[in-house]
């Protein structure tokens, strides 16, 4: 059974299917939308692309807050959501050449979608310290980006499957080229110890667990989302240059926030940051409803957790 019938001449985009294929009864059709035929399904939902195509996606914080990205032009497709025939489908972009690095407006963007990405993970998740974890050279050679990443890897990975570390961390190398890390730390089994050292009057926590160097740590108070936005500030801070060829790390039990499609008045949107990109423009207001008040005709499309 088909819901929503098509309407002639607009694109069509198959969902997901919810009932069983009992029989090979055109199968030739279910493989050229699903590519197999071998799933449990009841029913084919077909939607034209005007109905899951939308101009804004916002964000929902636990805290409440809100971010938005809208666009010019309807260039976001809900989730779940494939082009049902193969001439209805985008080519995809050629693979980047390898070992060549983005430059110039790739470079920008990379940068761009790295912050935004942190921000949500981070605004997200409740972490518990900001964090900055140093090398100790006679551990590790704190020069060598193979040995860091490789260290930092199994690190990570035996914290989080022993003591349940959430974690964000972006690397950064020092003016003589020794690698360290800024960022975010959580978790039930995580130790802190007191140093007996203060900053701004709040006292500083060694985390005794770091085996490969040195930390410090501070609680998180007061304004969660400054301290985000210290931390996003670290990334494209050496030139653009993506120190251990990666932006940030990120690992644990980490949520994403709330996902929701909405259609917005592109030009009602204000205190926002405007950019372009290939075929629309873009605006990106962090504190959404704080910032507009709210105050919009606003069609949510789809929520996803």
């Amino acid at each position: 059974m088909v819901e929503n019938p098509p309407i002639k001449g607009s694109p069509l985009y198959t969902g997901e299917f919810d009932l069983q294929i009992r029989a090979p009864l055109r199968c030739s059709l279910v493989y050229l939308i699903l590519g197999h035929y071998s799933v449990r399904a009841t029913r084919l939902i077909v939607k034209n692309g005007h109905e899951i195509h939308h101009n804004a996606i916002i964000y929902a914080y636990p805290d409440g807050r809100s971010d938005l990205i809208v666009a010019s032009d309807p260039i976001f497709r809900e989730a779940g959501w494939e082009a049902a025939f193969m001439e209805e489908a985008r080519a995809k972009p050629a693979p980047r050449e390898a070992g060549k690095k983005s430059e110039g407006c790739d470079m920008e963007r990379s940068m761009r979608r790295a912050r935004a990405k942190l921000r949500r993970l981070a605004l997200a998740n409740g972490f518990d310290y900001f964090v900055t974890l140093t090398l100790d050279p006679a551990k590790i050679d704190r020069y060598d980006g193979a040995a860091v990443t490789k260290a930092l890897g199994r690190w990570c990975d035996n914290m989080v499957r022993r003591h349940g570390l959430r974690y964000i961390l972006v690397p950064e190398r020092h003016k003589d080229g020794a690698f360290h890390f800024h960022g975010f730390f959580a978790g039930p089994g995580l130790k802190a110890e007191d140093s007996g050292k203060l900053i701004a009057g709040r006292p500083v926590y060694n985390l005794p667990q770091w085996t490969l160097g040195f930390t410090t740590a501070q609680r998180l108070y007061g304004e969660y989302a400054a301290a985000v936005g210290y931390c996003c500030k670290y990334i494209g801070k050496q030139e653009g240059q993506r120190p251990l060829g990666r932006w940030y790390y990120s690992g644990g039990a980490l949520k994403e926030p709330e996902k929701i499609y909405a259609d917005l008045e592109y030009r009602a949107v204000e205190k926002a940051v405007e950019f372009s990109i290939p075929g629309a423009k873009l605006k990106i207001c962090n504190n959404f409803m704080e910032e507009n008040h709210g105050n919009f005709d606003t069609k949510v499309a789809q929520s996803d957790g």
